[in-house]
C-alpha cells in the first residue's frame, strides 16, 4: 500500500513537472512561430486595423520604411508617455503584419549627441526638453519610400490618440502617392487676386496662397458644363446665380464620386465692401438650393446666426462717443462649438465667422448630416437686411432674445443620393451676340441618376471666413507678404480639402478610443464626495458670514456705563461661542465625509484586488477540483462495471 501511494505521488510530481515544461514550451513556440496570431480584447478595438487602413496597405507597390524614434528616458520618467508609446509600437506592428512585407519598421532610441539624434533632427522630428540641462527627448515617426518621398509626424501627442490610426495611415498614403491632387476652384470672389491696374500685380488671398502650396489649383469657369475628371475636390466659393448647366455639372461630378466643399452665404460682407453692383443693390447672397436639397440640406433664407456667447467685440457709436460692444453677427467659435471628435477640427482652436447663415437638415432625407460647427444656445436668427448697409451692434444687443437653439454653420453630408436633375442635362442658354452660336455643345458624360458610392460633401454657410481681414493679419516683411493667423480658418479649410482629396479609404477612417481607461466608478465616488465636501464648505462659509454680520450688529458705540459695555461683551462672547461650536461640528462633518470617501474607495479597491488576484486562482482551483472529482467518479464507475 505504501509503495502504491509513493508511486502515485511520484507520478503526480512528474505530471506537474511535465505540465510546467509543456506550458513553457508552448509559450516559446507561440512566441516564435505564431506572431501573426493576435486577439484584440479592448472595448473599442484599439489594435484592430480598420478596412480603410487595410485597403491602403494592400495598394502599396514599393516598400515603405517607418522609423519610430522614442527616447527611453521619456518612457521611463513620464508613465503616460510610456503607455502611449507601447500603444504606438503595437499598432505599428499591426501595420507591418498586415502589409505583407511592404512596411518595414525600425524602433530607435536616439541617445543625446548621437548619430540617431542627428538623423531625427534632420528628418524634422521635434525634440522636447525634460530637464533644466536642456537634454532633449523624442517621440516621433519618420517615413521614407523607395521613390525618395519622406514624411514625418514630428511628435506623437497622447492628446491625439483618437486619430492615431488616421495619422499613421495618412502618412503611408502620402508616401506612396507621388502626384499632387488637383483642386477645382469655382468662385465669384477674387481669391486669386483682383485686377487693380496694369502696374499693380493682383494680391491673392492668403487662403489661395496656402491652397497653392499643397495642391494644384485649377480655375473652373462659372459657365462650365463639365467638371474635369482630373479634379479631386471642387471648391465652390459664393456660387452666385450659377446657370443650370453648371449646377448640373456639379451634380454629376458628385454622383461620379467627386468631393465638394461649398461656401454659401446669406450676406457676403466681402462682396459688399468691393466696388460693383452688389455694393449698391445689396444683392450679396449666394445659394444653390437645388443641389443642397439633393444633399439633404437647406440654407435658411434671409437669416444670419447671432450668438451672444461667441460674439466678437467691436467699436460702435459715433465720433463723440465710441464704445466697445459685442457684435452678434461676428462670431469666434471655440471648444464646445467645434466637433472635436472629427479629424477636421481636432487641432482647431478657434474659427471666425462674419454674417454666417444657418444650415438645416431636410427631414427624412436618408442622409447622414453631421454638424461640424454650431453656435451656443445663446443664439438668435437675425434678419439679414438691417445688417447690409448700416448695422447697429448696440441695437442688435438691446433687442437680443436667445432662442435656446444651436444653429449649424458647417455640416458634413454622407450617404447615397439621387440626381437633382432627374429630367437629364438642361439645355445651355445661348447668349445674344455670341459668336459661333450654332456651334454644337461639347459632349457630356453619360447621365447618372444616382450616386455610384456614398457622397462626402462639406457645406459652410459663410464666405467671409475666407477673407484675410477676418482670420489673418498680413504684413510686409522685406518685400514678402507674411500672414499671421489670428484664428484657424486656414487650417480648417486645408484640413477639409486634404481630407476630401484623400482616397475613400482615408475618408472612411473614424476616430478611435483611447488606451488609457479612467476608473469611472472611482471618479464618480470622488465626484459625489467632492460635491458633498463643497456643500459643507459653502455652508461653513455662510455660517461665518452670518456670524460676522451678527457681531457687527452687536458692536455699539461705547458711550454707556460699564454695565452696558459688559452686556455687549457678553453678547459678543455668546455669538463667538456659538460660532466655535458650529465650526467644530462642521469640521467633524467634513472629517466624516472625507472618511466616507476613503472608506468607499478602499472598499472598491479591496473588491477589485480580490477579483483580479483571487478570482482566477479560485476558478482554476474549482476547475481542478471538479476535474479530480470527475476522474475519481469515472474510475469508480469503470471499476463497478468491471
Amino acid at each position: 500500500m505504501a509503495s502504491s501511494s509513493l508511486q502515485r505521488g511520484t507520478l503526480a510530481i512528474l505530471g506537474l513537472a511535465f505540465a510546467v515544461i509543456a506550458f513553457v514550451a508552448t509559450n516559446i513556440v507561440v512566441d516564435r512561430r505564431a506572431t501573426g496570431l493576435r486577439a484584440d480584447l479592448t472595448q473599442e478595438k484599439l489594435f484592430t486595423l480598420s478596412p480603410g487602413t487595410r485597403s491602403v496597405l494592400a495598394k502599396i507597390d514599393e516598400p515603405v520604411t517607418l522609423r519610430l524614434y522614442v527616447s527611453d528616458r521619456l518612457v521611463r520618467e513620464i508613465p503616460s508617455y510610456g503607455v502611449y508609446a507601447a500603444r504606438v509600437r503595437e499598432l505599428l506592428e499591426e501595420y507591418r503584419a498586415a502589409a505583407n512585407g511592404k512596411v518595414r519598421l525600425q524602433i530607435i532610441d536616439p541617445q543625446p549627441f548621437s548619430d540617431d539624434e542627428d538623423r531625427a533632427v534632420a528628418m524634422g522630428l521635434q525634440g522636447v526638453p525634460v530637464n533644466q540641462s536642456g537634454e532633449l527627448v523624442y517621440f516621433g515617426l519618420a517615413g521614407t519610400s523607395s521613390a525618395d518621398k519622406d514624411g514625418t509626424i514630428p511628435f506623437l501627442q497622447p492628446e491625439r490618440e483618437r486619430f492615431l490610426e488616421y495619422d499613421l495611415t495618412k502618412l503611408i498614403f502620402d508616401l506612396v502617392t507621388t502626384k499632387k491632387k488637383t483642386i477645382g476652384l469655382l468662385s465669384s470672389l477674387p481669391l486669386a487676386g483682383q485686377f487693380m491696374g496694369p502696374r499693380v500685380p493682383p494680391q491673392p488671398w492668403v487662403i489661395h496662397d496656402q491652397l497653392a502650396q499643397f495642391f494644384d489649383v485649377q480655375r473652373i469657369e462659372r459657365d462650365a458644363t463639365v467638371i474635369p475628371e482630373t479634379v479631386s475636390v471642387l471648391m465652390l466659393v459664393h456660387p452666385k446665380d450659377l446657370p443650370d448647366p453648371t449646377l448640373y455639372a456639379i451634380d454629376q461630378f458628385v454622383l461620379r464620386g467627386g468631393r465638394v466643399i461649398a461656401f454659401v452665404d446669406p450676406h457676403a460682407e466681402g462682396e459688399m465692401s468691393r466696388p460693383g453692383p452688389a455694393a449698391q443693390t445689396g444683392q450679396t447672397s449666394s445659394n444653390i438650393p437645388r443641389l443642397l436639397k439633393s444633399w439633404g440640406l437647406e440654407l435658411v433664407e434671409g437669416k444670419i446666426a447671432g450668438d451672444r456667447q461667441a460674439a466678437r467685440r467691436v467699436n460702435a457709436g459715433d465720433a463723440q462717443r465710441v464704445r466697445s460692444v459685442d457684435y452678434l453677427a461676428w462670431l469666434t467659435l471655440r471648444d464646445a462649438a467645434l466637433a472635436k471628435s472629427d479629424v477636421l477640427l481636432a487641432e482647431v482652436q478657434a474659427l471666425n465667422f462674419a454674417s454666417a447663415g444657418i444650415l438645416k437638415p431636410i427631414p427624412d432625407s436618408g442622409l447622414q448630416v453631421t454638424p461640424l460647427v454650431q453656435t451656443s444656445t445663446q443664439s438668435q436668427a437675425l434678419d439679414v437686411e438691417p445688417l447690409k448697409f448700416a448695422p447697429d451692434p448696440v441695437a442688435l444687443l438691446a433687442n437680443f432674445k436667445p432662442s435656446g437653439e444651436r444653429f449649424t454653420l458647417v455640416a458634413r453630408v454622407r450617404g447615397a443620393i439621387k440626381t437633382a436633375f432627374p429630367e437629364g442635362a438642361p439645355k445651355a442658354e445661348k447668349k445674344e451676340g455670341e459668336e459661333n452660336a450654332d456651334k454644337p455643345a461639347p459632349a457630356l458624360p453619360a447621365h447618372l441618376a444616382e450616386s455610384k458610392e456614398p457622397i462626402n460633401v462639406i457645406v459652410v454657410a459663410d464666405t467671409d471666413m475666407l477673407e484675410d481681414r477676418f482670420w489673418a493679419q498680413v504684413q510686409e516683411f522685406f518685400g514678402q507678404r507674411l500672414a499671421v493667423p489670428i484664428a484657424n480658418n486656414g487650417d480648417f479649410v486645408i484640413n477639409a480639402i486634404d481630407h476630401l482629396a484623400g482616397s475613400n479609404d482615408l475618408i472612411s477612417l473614424r476616430s478611435r478610443g483611447q488606451s488609457a481607461r479612467p476608473f469611472t466608478v472611482v471618479q464618480e465616488i470622488q465626484r459625489q464626495a467632492e460635491l458633498a465636501f463643497r456643500a459643507k464648505e459653502r455652508a461653513l462659509t455662510d455660517k461665518l458670514k452670518e456670524t460676522e454680520a451678527k457681531l457687527k450688529e452687536l458692536q455699539v458705540k461705547e458711550q454707556g456705563e460699564g454695565a452696558a459695555r459688559a452686556l455687549v461683551t457678553a453678547g459678543q462672547q455668546q455669538a463667538i461661542d456659538q460660532f466655535r461650536a458650529e465650526m467644530l461640528d462642521t469640521r467633524r462633518q467634513l472629517r466624516d465625509v472625507q472618511f466616507d470617501l476613503r472608506r468607499d474607495i478602499q472598499s472598491l479597491e479591496t473588491t477589485v484586488r480580490a477579483v483580479n488576484i483571487g478570482l482566477i486562482p479560485a476558478l482554476i482551483a474549482l476547475f481542478a477540483l471538479g476535474l479530480g472529482w470527475w476522474r475519481v467518479h469515472r474510475r469508480r464507475s469503470a471499476s463497478g462495471t468491471a
